[in-house]
C-alpha cells in the first residue's frame, strides 16, 4: 500500500517529468526556423533584413519632388522604379508596406545579391524586351526620375510604362526643363544640354502632348522655381530646372 508520503513524492516526480518534457518541447520549437512555422513567419521579425540604405543626395531631392506631386505613400502598392540607382525606393517602399517593389537599371546597386526586400533586374531601357523580364506585369506606382531624355525612344518607352500599368495606375516622372532659367541664362552651359548622355529633351508643352499621345491624363505638369517657392502657385511660372509630372494610366 502506498502511504501519503509516498504518494506525494510520486505526484513531485511526475509533475517534474511533465514539466521537462513541456520544457524540451518549447525550446525545441522555439530553437527552429520561423519557415518551418508558417503561421508565424509574419510574427517573428525577419532578423537577417538588411540596413536600409541610405539616401543619395539625389534620392533626397527624388522626395522632395514626389511631396511637391502630392505623394500618397505606398502602403499596399506595387512599385516599379525605373532607373532605381541605389535601390533606395524599392526598399524604402518594401518597408513601408508595399504589395511588392522592384528596381531596374542597367547597374546592379551594392550588395544586392544580399537584398530580401524587393526585386531588382539588370536590364536596358532601350530594348524592347525588358517589360517581358519582369516577375509582376501589372504595377500601381512607376518611378521615373531623369531617365526619358537618356532613351532613344521616348514614346517607346512610355508606351511600355502604360502597358506595364494597372487600371488607375500612376507614372511619376522627371526630366530638365528645357525652358528653365538656367537655359535662357547659360544656353550652352546648363546643365540639360551639358550632360553627353541625354539624347532629347523637353518643353512643358512637348511632353505634355507626348504623354497624351501615349494614352496618359497629365494630372501634375509644373517645373517649380525654388526661389519663388513662397508665392502662390498661381503666380509661379514654370521656370525651374526639372519638369514633374504625375501621370495617370488612360483605359479604353
Amino acid at each position: 500500500m502506498i502511504n501519503g508520503k509516498t504518494q506525494k513524492t510520486l505526484d513531485d516526480k511526475c509533475f517534474l517529468g511533465m514539466s521537462l518534457r513541456v520544457f524540451t518541447k518549447t525550446r525545441s520549437i522555439l530553437i527552429r526556423s520561423p519557415m518551418e512555422y508558417p503561421l508565424l513567419q509574419n510574427s517573428i521579425p525577419n532578423i537577417r533584413s538588411p540596413e536600409p540604405i541610405k539616401p543619395r543626395p539625389s534620392d533626397i531631392v527624388h522626395e522632395q519632388w514626389l511631396r511637391t506631386l502630392d505623394f500618397q505613400g505606398f502602403t499596399g502598392v506595387r512599385l516599379l522604379d525605373l532607373g532605381c540607382g541605389s535601390g533606395y525606393f524599392p526598399q524604402l517602399a518594401a518597408r513601408q508596406g508595399a504589395r511588392n517593389a522592384a528596381g531596374v537599371d542597367m547597374v546592379p546597386p551594392p550588395d544586392v545579391h544580399a537584398n530580401s526586400l524587393w526585386e531588382f533586374y539588370q536590364v536596358d531601357l532601350d530594348g524592347t524586351q525588358w517589360p517581358g523580364e519582369l516577375k509582376h506585369s501589372r504595377f500601381d506606382l512607376i518611378f521615373a526620375f531623369d531617365i526619358i531624355e537618356h532613351l532613344k525612344s521616348p514614346v517607346l518607352f512610355l508606351e511600355q510604362c502604360h502597358q506595364l500599368l494597372a487600371p488607375e495606375g500612376q507614372l511619376y516622372m522627371t526630366t530638365p526643363n528645357i525652358q528653365s532659367l538656367e537655359r535662357f541664362r547659360n544656353p550652352k552651359g546648363w546643365s540639360g544640354a551639358h550632360d553627353p548622355q541625354h539624347r532629347i529633351l523637353f518643353s512643358k508643352y512637348s511632353l505634355a502632348f507626348l504623354l497624351a499621345r501615349t494614352q496618359f491624363k497629365v494630372q501634375t505638369l509644373k517645373a517649380p522655381l525654388q526661389s519663388l517657392s513662397f508665392l502662390p502657385p498661381m503666380l509661379q511660372w514654370d521656370l525651374g530646372g526639372q519638369l514633374l509630372v504625375k501621370a495617370s494610366k488612360l483605359t479604353s
